[in-house]
C-alpha cells in the first residue's frame, strides 16, 4: 500500500488520514465502482491515475447543487465505513470541470471540496485540478489575483503543509502559496489583493507572487502606459513595500526593482526599442550597468534578433532560445541552446536548423565537438531533423547525445556518440534508456551519416 502524496504533508504533521492509494484488491475496487456508478447524479465512476497509484475519479452529472454534492459525498462515506476491511481506493470527484478529493475516515474534512464548490460559485476560474500537493486553478488572467485570494479565505486553513497555485491557462499570470499555519506558512494577502489593483488599473499588466518567499514579478504592458510615465509613476506604485524580492518589467525588458530605473540609459533604450519590433523576442534582462541577455521564443526569433543586434548593439550579448514556461513559478524554461551576435558558420546554420525541432531540449556547439539532447519521447521525424542539423558539423566533430526524461530539469542519460559519422551506443546502457530508443537512434543515424 502507498500513502497518497497529497496527504504526505498532513501525515507528517501527525495527522493520521488513512487514504489510500492503492487497490490490492480489484474485486473489490470493481464492486465498488459498480456501486457508485447506480448513484444517483453521478455520470461516470472509473480507476483513474498510475498504477502505483489508483484513485477513483467520480463525474458528476453537470449543475449538481452543492446540497446534491453534499449529500452524495455522506452517501460514500457510509459505503466505506460498511467496506472498512475492503483495501479501497481513494476519490476524487469532479464537479463541472472542477476536481477535489475528500478524506473517508475525516467527516469534517471536506476542505478541497469547500474550496471547489466556492470556484463554481464564484464562477471566475474554469477549472481546478491536482498539482504536486495541493490545488491548481485555472483563471483568466485579470481574474487570477482575486481568485486566489477567494480561495484562500473561503475555508479556514486546518494543519498539514500545502501549495496552492492560481494561474491563467498560459501561465503569464501565476499566485502561487504554501499553506502551512504552524510553520507560518500563508497567502500574503496583502501583496495579493495590490497585485489584482494593480491588474485592474493596467489590464494588460502580468507577472507572479510566490509566498512565503515573498518573490514577485510585475510586468507592465506598452500597451497600458508608456516608459517614461511608468518610471515617474514607480514611487506612488506602493510596488517595494507590498513585495519582497521583485522583479520589474516593462514590455519585454525586465530588472530587479533597485536596478530597473538605472537600466535604462539612451543606448539601451534603443536597443530595447529596436528588440521590441521582432515579436518572438520574450524577455530582454537588465542589469543596472549593461542588458544581461535577450530571450526568444523560435528560430524566427533567433535570425531575428541575431540581425538586429549585428547591426545595433556590435558587442557580444547571449541569445537564449526558451521555447515557453517552466514548471516553477517566475520562471522560464531552460534554454535549448546559447547563441550571440558573433554565431556564424557551421554553429550559427546548426542553432538555425534545430529552433523549431520539439524534441530537442538542448544544443551547445563547440569548436571540435557538440552535444545534443533530445526528449525522451521524440517523434521519428525530430529525431531526423535533429541528426540531420548535426550534418552542418564538420566530419571531425564529436557528437554527444544525451535523453532528457524532463525538460525542465537539467538531468539527462547518455544515449551514445556519434564519431566520424558513425553512431556508437552508449555500454553499458543506462538504466533510463530503452533499447527502443537505441535501436531508433542506431537506425536513423545510419541513414543520416552514412546515406
Amino acid at each position: 500500500m502507498q500513502i497518497n502524496r497529497r496527504a504526505f504533508g498532513t501525515l507528517a504533521g501527525g495527522v493520521v488520514l488513512g487514504v489510500l492509494t492503492g487497490c490490492d484488491k480489484p474485486d473489490a475496487a470493481a464492486s465498488l465502482l459498480e456501486w457508485m456508478r447506480r448513484l444517483d447524479g453521478v455520470e461516470k465512476a472509473e480507476l483513474a491515475g498510475p498504477a502505483d497509484s489508483r484513485h477513483i475519479l467520480m463525474t458528476l452529472a453537470k449543475q449538481r447543487s452543492d446540497e446534491d454534492v453534499t449529500a452524495l459525498i455522506a452517501k460514500i462515506r457510509e459505503e466505506y465505513a460498511q467496506r472498512e476491511d475492503e483495501d479501497l481506493p481513494r476519490v476524487e470527484l469532479e464537479i463541472d470541470t472542477f476536481r477535489a478529493e475528500f478524506y473517508m475516515s475525516l467527516p469534517d474534512r471536506n476542505e478541497d471540496v469547500e474550496r471547489v464548490l466556492w470556484l463554481r460559485r464564484d464562477g471566475r476560474a474554469t477549472a481546478s485540478r491536482y498539482g504536486s500537493s495541493g490545488l491548481l486553478v485555472t483563471a483568466p488572467p485579470a481574474a487570477v489575483a482575486g481568485v486566489a485570494v477567494g480561495l484562500d479565505e473561503v475555508v479556514p486553513s486546518k494543519d498539514g503543509r500545502r501549495t496552492h497555485r492560481v494561474e491563467s491557462s498560459d501561465r503569464q499570470v501565476v499566485v502561487e502559496w504554501t499553506d502551512c499555519p504552524s510553520l507560518g506558512f500563508r497567502l500574503d494577502r496583502a501583496a495579493t489583493r495590490h497585485f489584482a489593483d494593480l491588474q485592474r488599473r493596467y489590464p494588460h499588466l502580468t507577472g507572479w507572487t510566490a509566498a512565503p518567499d515573498s518573490g514577485a514579478g510585475i510586468y507592465f504592458s506598452a500597451a497600458d502606459i508608456g516608459l517614461d510615465a511608468l518610471l515617474k509613476a514607480l514611487p506612488t506604485l506602493a510596488i517595494a513595500r507590498q513585495f519582497g524580492d521583485l522583479k520589474l518589467g516593462w514590455g519585454p525588458a525586465r530588472a530587479r526593482y533597485t536596478d530597473f530605473a538605472k537600466a535604462f540609459t539612451p543606448q539601451v533604450r534603443r536597443l530595447t526599442a529596436d528588440l521590441m519590433k521582432i515579436p518572438d523576442v520574450i524577455q530582454i534582462d537588465l542589469g543596472a550597468d549593461r542588458p544581461r541577455s535577450v530571450t526568444v521564443r523560435n528560430g524566427a526569433g533567433y535570425v531575428a534578433a541575431v540581425a538586429s543586434l549585428r547591426k545595433g548593439w556590435g558587442s557580444y550579448l547571449p541569445i537564449d532560445l526558451i521555447r515557453g514556461q517552466s514548471r516553477f513559478v517566475g520562471q522560464l524554461g531552460n534554454p535549448v541552446f546559447t547563441g550571440s551576435p558573433f554565431d556564424t558558420g557551421p554553429q550559427y546554420r546548426v542553432h538555425v536548423a534545430v529552433a523549431d525541432v520539439a524534441g530537442v531540449t538542448g544544443i551547445r556547439v563547440g569548436p571540435a565537438s557538440a552535444n545534443l539532447t533530445i526528449a525522451h519521447d521524440i517523434t521519428d521525424a525530430d529525431l531526423t531533423a535533429a541528426l540531420k542539423a548535426m550534418t552542418e558539423l564538420p566530419a571531425t566533430h564529436q557528437i554527444n547525445l544525451y535523453v532528457s526524461p524532463d525538460p525542465d530539469m537539467l538531468a539527462s542519460a547518455v544515449l551514445g556518440q556519434v564519431v566520424s559519422r558513425t553512431y556508437v551506443p552508449p555500454s553499458p546502457t543506462p538504466a533510463e534508456v530503452p533499447p527502443s530508443l537505441i535501436t531508433r537512434v542506431t537506425k536513423t543515424c545510419a541513414r543520416v551519416f552514412q546515406p
